[in-house]
């Protein structure tokens, strides 16, 4: 599927809409996939990372890549939410870290998935520190569970059911789908296991702890 073709579906969607990316089709920064292309620069070089370090994720993309689908990361000044009460379109919600918007065709096939990351929210909830690395692993959190815990699946399946979600009430968890498949990236990157739903996997919320 071509970004330009991408970009149509995106605004036929009834979530949100997307605008103009100056990215081709197919071109994935540095990475070895076009699986997942983006236009910021800290996501790809969160997808740089990733790729170089995970042999679960590399092959995850690989099979995407083989299936001609792909993901498209953006940041919330790309994207305009659907307001369901009145339809009207709004900004993306500058308190909201991520969101995951799969595209689908004839009602539930699935060729590509928008992944919102707000990095502008992540920097400011770190602005009291000045490690580079809480930024960069909390990143590669964020990234590895929006892309592969959320998004993949979708790509994998072609369709709906590929849905793989987040904990519901009473579940713990680690038993959720989306952060099963994180904790195996996080397990590969040594960044942790998450325990827990929220932010609460994350540096930024130990720091505001302290």
């Amino acid at each position: 599927m071509t970004l330009r073709r991408i970009l149509t579906w995106a605004v036929m969607t009834t979530a949100f809409t997307v605008a103009e990316i100056p990215l081709r089709a197919g071109q994935a920064g540095t990475s070895a996939t076009a699986a997942v292309i983006t236009n910021n620069p800290e996501i790809q070089k969160s997808l740089d990372r990733l790729q170089k370090r995970s042999a679960v994720w590399r092959n995850a993309l690989a099979e995407v890549e083989k299936l001609g689908r792909k993901a498209v990361v953006v940041t919330p000044k790309n994207v305009r939410v659907k307001d369901p009460k009145n339809g009207k379109l709004r900004s993306f919600d500058r308190d909201v870290l991520a969101e995951v918007q799969p595209l689908a065709e004839h009602e539930t096939r699935v060729d590509a998935v928008v992944v919102v990351i707000n990095v502008a929210l992540l920097e400011r909830m770190l602005a009291s520190t000045d490690t580079v690395g809480d930024f960069e692993d909390d990143l590669d959190r964020v990234v590895a569970h929006e892309v592969y815990g959320h998004a993949i699946p979708y790509l994998l399946a072609g369709d709906l059911s590929g849905k793989c979600a987040d904990p519901v009430p009473g579940q713990r968890a680690e038993d959720a789908c989306a952060i099963k498949r994180e904790n195996e990236i996080r397990a590969e990157l040594r960044l942790g296991e998450r325990r827990d739903y929220g932010l609460n996997g994350l540096a930024m919320a130990r720091r505001s702890r302290h």
